[in-house]
């Protein structure tokens, strides 16, 4: 019998360009199964080595690499929710499971991992977009501090149908370098 301490570990990392082939088969395998929010078609290896590229470029926007015994099981990306200037602390996160790995906590790891790269980053918010079928999505968001704040109805089209999906917020802790967020103004008359 194994115990917790003997079982291999998972490891978090920064993606590296030789980890575009195995993104790739994981976001491609999301795409199958439906789970993909915007996206119905595969991606191909060169367009993940180029955004792993950016990502390399771009420390605020990471891609993180949950790996194990060299086996990559997932990955999680911290992208850019909006190039508006006032929304620059705001991030938007996607997160992937390898099949074989879904149901064991890579997801929830790979979300720690990213809430707590955010909070280093200066983040305040991260938001998210989940497709309402995708249960193991929004339950992943449940357990790691999300809330669900809206849903878009008959929002993205894939597989000829249109799809619900749900929106979803995480708040970061305020950190000491970050301004305080005040409340809203009352309305002038």
């Amino acid at each position: 019998m194994s115990t917790a301490s003997a079982r291999p570990q998972l490891h978090i990392r920064q993606a590296l360009e030789d980890d575009a082939s195995a993104l790739c088969e994981i976001f491609n395998e999301a795409v199958h199964d439906h789970l993909e929010t915007f996206d119905s078609e595969p991606r191909a290896t060169e367009d993940m080595r180029l955004r792993i590229d950016a990502a390399v470029q771009d420390p605020k926007h990471p891609i993180l690499v949950a790996e194990l015994r060299n086996w990559v099981a997932g990955w999680a990306e911290l992208a850019p929710y909006d190039n508006r200037i006032s929304l620059d602390d705001i991030g938007e996160v996607y997160i992937y499971v390898r099949r074989a790995f879904r149901s064991y906590g890579v997801g929830r790891q790979l979300m720690r991992a990213v809430q707590e790269a955010a909070g280093k980053l200066g983040y305040r918010k991260l938001v998210g977009r989940v497709l309402v079928q995708n249960q193991d999505g929004l339950n992943l968001c449940r357990a790691t501090g999300w809330r669900e704040v809206g849903r878009h109805t008959a929002h993205t089209r894939l597989s000829g149908a249109l799809q619900d999906v749900m929106v979803v917020e995480h708040l970061l802790p305020p950190t000491p370098t970050s301004p305080p967020i005040s409340p809203p103004s009352p309305p002038q008359p």
